[in-house]
């Protein structure tokens, strides 16, 4: 760079953007990063870091620059500054990328960088090109590369031909076609028919290669049915090819059922589609539950029925989630739309899905044994689904059928075992709130008799503190001497016994301090390969109240017994906090005795 140019520079960024010492630190820095680049030791982090604080200095420069025409109200305004800064930051790009390998994010930032900055620096097309010949590791990049060279470039050529080389490479990669096939409709939508035959032989070149494979071509229609793309007779073409190729494929019914839905209509007779213009919503919503009868009429096996209902429940659902429902009567014809269907595949033995019970569970609310019959099904079909037994779990509950709730929570432990602990959570509040008598039994029930380890190590802290805040610690420690014994061993009900032991420390207590140095001691030897927390409390508890000369003896116990580097690590820095903290308090000791 040239000393008028840098010249330019300072006087830009220290008039309007930093301070003479905020410059003279980004002058230093830059300097240090010449040097380390000369020594050839730069690495991708401190290229990278360098490019984000120089695109940050150019973007604050761009909006001052915005600012001050739009104040002064005339264009002439020195914009030197962005060539300089967009000149550096380019160069750093291309030091990054000759060091190091093209990377997607470090590739898409880059002509995001070049998109913002072409006028002044349009070069990079050279680079780009050099990427697309010579990075080979990621298809994305090549995905990103051809939409670059077309919707910035106006390239057409270069987007071909990177989505070629990316095949070449990646030639088991779905998305390279499907986004060869996008680039070509996007040319279509400029050139109207002219280039239909192109884009056409893509397509069928696509669609022959990957024959029977229902999911590109549905990529393939959702292109097509961007609401950016015109219609052509493209449309006609696909749409009839997918129904002939697939017409045996529940997804494809579905896919066509969607395609009605959004105000299509397809004629089967003449396979055209239209775009219904201003469609009504209820004309919509029956297209496409016609095609899905049609679908069921049309299906060979129970399996592909069976499969066409999961869907089209699926779909009547989300028609009925985002219905507008400050249109009374799109609304009320949903709701009936929404009863029949659930109510023709229940009575029909139809339904399967533990979602599609719940659905119509909650659509039975109002009639409670209907609701009741519908879960109780529902878990017939579908024993082991968590959503199931929490909803008929909350039904008793919000019931007040404590008996009945109490029988699908012991229930559904022995099926779903562990994943039955939303069910405990809920009951604990219920008993905590309504059934002051029922707690103690739930405690023990869900911290001893119950054989889940996931459930009782969730409860055992939870009856602990119970026991403490309804009677006293006396009673609390009554219930900790039974359950500390029990296995797994519970971390959590030692740190809440001795929170609450802490607590009930009186002045002078001798006993009770040795009675907790036990407890520290056992839970430290139990926990104390994992928890740096409960050193640190052992060793602030001896400070404290305690004897201030153990404090080294436990430092050593547990350095000994953390299993991670860090942990101890961690722990040094704890004990040399506390050591600041407490060293008044060890003086004096020291004094008196």
């Amino acid at each position: 760079m040239s000393s008028e140019q840098l010249n330019v520079e300072k006087i830009f960024l220290t008039t309007y953007i930093m301070s003479f010492e905020k410059f003279k630190e980004l002058t230093n820095q830059r300097k240090l990063l010449n040097e380390i680049i000369l020594s050839g030791k730069a690495t991708e982090e401190q290229l990278v870091v360098q490019i984000n604080l120089e695109t940050i200095i150019l973007d604050s420069c761009k909006e001052k620059i915005e600012q001050a025409v739009k104040e002064t109200n005339t264009g002439d305004f020195n914009t030197e500054i962005i060539t300089i800064l967009s000149k550096r930051i380019n160069d750093v790009y291309m030091l990054l990328f000759k060091k190091f390998k093209y990377d997607i994010t470090l590739v898409s930032s880059y002509l995001e960088f070049c998109s913002k900055n072409k006028k002044i620096f349009s070069e990079y097309k050279i680079v780009l090109d050099d990427i697309m010949d010579t990075f080979h590791s990621d298809p994305e990049v090549y995905i990103t590369g051809a939409h670059h060279a077309l919707n910035e470039c106006n390239d057409i050529e270069s987007a071909r031909r990177y989505i070629a080389i990316g095949i070449k490479f990646h030639d088991d990669f779905k998305k390279l076609y499907v986004e060869e096939f996008w680039i070509e409709i996007q040319n279509l939508n400029k050139t109207g028919d002219i280039s239909i035959q192109t884009a056409l032989k893509k397509y069928n070149s696509i669609i022959q290669q990957f024959k029977n494979d229902i999911h590109i071509h549905i990529d393939l229609v959702d292109i097509i049915f961007n609401e950016k793309i015109k219609m052509s007779q493209l449309h006609n073409i696909i749409i009839r090819d997918m129904i002939d190729k697939h017409k045996e494929n529940e997804l494809m019914w579905q896919k066509l059922s969607k395609i009605h839905l959004n105000g299509y209509v397809y004629n089967y007779d003449t396979e055209i589609i239209e775009k219904v213009q201003d469609p009504n919503r209820i004309d919509s919503i029956k297209n496409c539950i016609g095609t899905y009868n049609k679908a069921l009429e049309e299906a060979k096996s129970i399996m592909n029925k069976k499969k066409l209902w999961e869907l089209f429940l699926d779909d009547v659902i989300e028609i009925y989630s985002s219905s507008d429902t400050d249109n009374q009567t799109n609304k009320d014809f949903i709701n009936k739309l929404a009863d029949q269907t659930f109510s023709q595949a229940y009575c029909s033995n139809i339904m399967k899905m533990p979602r599609h019970f719940i659905f119509w569970a909650d659509r039975n609310h109002y009639d409670k044994d209907r609701e009741l019959a519908v879960l109780k099904k529902g878990l017939t079909v579908s024993k082991n689904d968590v959503d199931l037994w929490s909803k008929l779990f909350k039904y008793y509950i919000n019931h007040d059928f404590l008996k009945n709730a109490m029988a699908v929570l012991f229930e559904s432990v022995s099926i779903i075992k562990e994943k039955s602990l939303p069910l405990w959570e809920i009951m604990e509040l219920y008993v905590l709130n309504t059934e002051e008598d029922m707690v103690e039994k739930f405690y023990k029930q869900a911290s001893i008799i119950v054989k889940i380890e996931e459930i009782n190590l969730r409860f055992r802290p939870e009856y602990l503190e119970w026991r403490v805040l309804t009677f006293d610690i006396e009673s609390g420690r009554q219930i900790f001497s039974i359950l500390k014994f029990l296995e797994p061993k519970c971390h959590d009900l030692y740190k809440r016994m001795l929170r609450f032991e802490t607590l009930n420390i009186i002045a002078n207590d001798e006993r009770h301090i040795k009675y907790m140095r036990k407890l520290y001691n056992e839970a430290c030897n139990k926990f104390g390969h994992m928890d740096v927390e409960l050193w640190y409390d052992c060793i602030r508890f001896e400070y404290m109240y305690g004897i201030p000369s153990l404090v080294d003896v436990i430092f050593a116990a547990g350095i000994n017994l953390l299993e991670k580097s860090s942990y101890k690590t961690k722990l040094t820095e704890m004990k040399t906090e506390l050591d600041a903290q407490f060293r008044l308090k060890i003086e004096v000791i020291q004094i008196e005795d």
